[in-house]
């Protein structure tokens, strides 16, 4: 399995993930030393010198693509 992590505005992509899924709904989960792994790896801060491969990845804006919302009145509720 592979995860993107966000920390902060960096983002590192985690490959080969041993990960569990459930055959009912698909939710992929980890075991504790999978888990701790993954920890251990942010808490260091993902660096670049035990990165296997460095990628550029393209960043893309809806701001220009979606209507801002607007504001409801205070007696509308939407559930």
């Amino acid at each position: 399995m592979r995860t993107a992590i966000w920390q902060g505005d960096r983002v590192a992509i985690v490959e080969d993930i041993p990960a569990h899924v459930c055959a009912d709904c698909g939710e992929q989960y980890y075991d504790s030393p999978v888990s701790d792994a993954l920890r251990r790896l942010a808490e260091e801060g993902f660096p670049s010198r035990l990165a296997k491969a460095t990628i550029t990845v393209p960043v893309f804006s809806l701001r220009e693509r979606v209507a801002p919302k607007t504001e409801l009145p205070e007696d509308v509720y939407v559930d």
